[in-house]
């Protein structure tokens, strides 16, 4: 299975997939960029997966006959290794040997590690039963402003640093910065095009932080626009917002020469900091909507 990881990660990046794959992945943000490629080739158009037992939570049964889509799982086990230690008297003193050196013996301990379990997921068009709870909410590009707000400030909460808008002379529609800690939005942009660029800048400030020990930080000044933008393509597709102007033609010759490893922890990095956003920005949406919905019921208009 990890041999399939790899050779998917080399066609991801050695055709003209990439752009492919992170629509992919914004559909399963919960999952690691190694498991979103084995459900990519082993189902290509699923859209929402779960374990046998998690559908069966929700009301819903795996139809007769259906083929599990197999991914890994982490697990943890015992296992028994020898370590060596110094051997003490009745006393608790340290024995020495006859040239002086500390006398030492090898005791078992037992030592919990992490490995990796074959598990079965299966997407909802193999399943019957209850409809499927909605689990994230879609924005147009005609945004409510309280929307706005709420991604804006799911932004600044996912990045640990405030979100400001400002007048921006150079004709940037923002940036991070790292020194002041702080990410800045141009004035004037639309709802959409603010959430977009705050997403952005977000990505930045979580991937490239120098305090952080990521592998992105010591990436080029190009490739870390590879890396946001990547990023902010994901949360923007994951929410129904336009992506049209998203571009990665260089992806390919980017890659070329890395090792795999280095790639793999790369589209890792992108999932993980999008599941990031993607969990900040769904609890202030959640928010929203319960407001609204008691506002509805009280009869307020909102």
């Amino acid at each position: 299975m990890f041999k399939k990881i790899d050779d998917g990660v080399k066609a991801v990046f050695e055709s003209e997939r990439y752009k492919e794959f992170l629509r992919y992945m914004s559909k399963f943000t919960n999952y690691s960029a190694g498991n979103c490629i084995l459900i990519m080739f082993q189902k290509p158009d699923a859209s929402l997966v779960a374990a046998f037992g998690k559908w069966k939570e929700l009301g819903r049964t795996v139809n007769k006959g259906e083929k599990g889509i197999a991914i890994l799982a982490p697990m943890t086990f015992k296992t028994k290794e020898l370590w060596e230690q110094p051997v003490t008297d009745s006393k608790g003193q340290r024995v020495f040997n006859a040239d002086g050196s500390e006398k030492k013996e090898k005791v078992e301990v037992e030592a919990n590690s992490i490995g990796f379990k074959k598990v079965y997921v299966f997407d909802v068009t193999q399943t019957s039963g209850k409809p499927v709870p909605e689990c994230a909410h879609e924005l147009t590009d005609d945004i409510e402003p309280e929307h706005v707000d709420a991604v804006i400030n799911a932004v600044s909460n996912a990045a640990g640093i405030p979100v400001e808008f400002e007048e921006i002379r150079s004709g940037a529609k923002g940036f991070y910065s790292f020194a002041e800690q702080r990410i800045v939005i141009k004035e004037g942009l639309s709802g959409a095009q603010a959430i977009k660029t705050a997403i952005h800048e977000c990505a930045h400030a979580l991937l490239h932080n120098p305090d952080k020990k990521l592998q992105t930080v010591e990436s080029s000044r190009s490739d870390k626009e590879v890396q946001a933008e990547s990023v902010a393509y994901i949360v923007a597709l994951r929410y129904g917002l336009d992506t049209s102007e998203y571009s990665f033609p260089y992806i390919a010759s980017w890659s070329e020469g890395k090792p795999l490893d280095q790639l793999n922890r790369f589209l890792n990095e992108i999932q993980e900091t999008a599941r990031n956003i993607c969990n900040a920005i769904d609890t202030e949406l959640e928010e929203v909507y319960e407001e609204q919905t008691e506002g509805e019921c009280l009869g307020f208009a909102m």
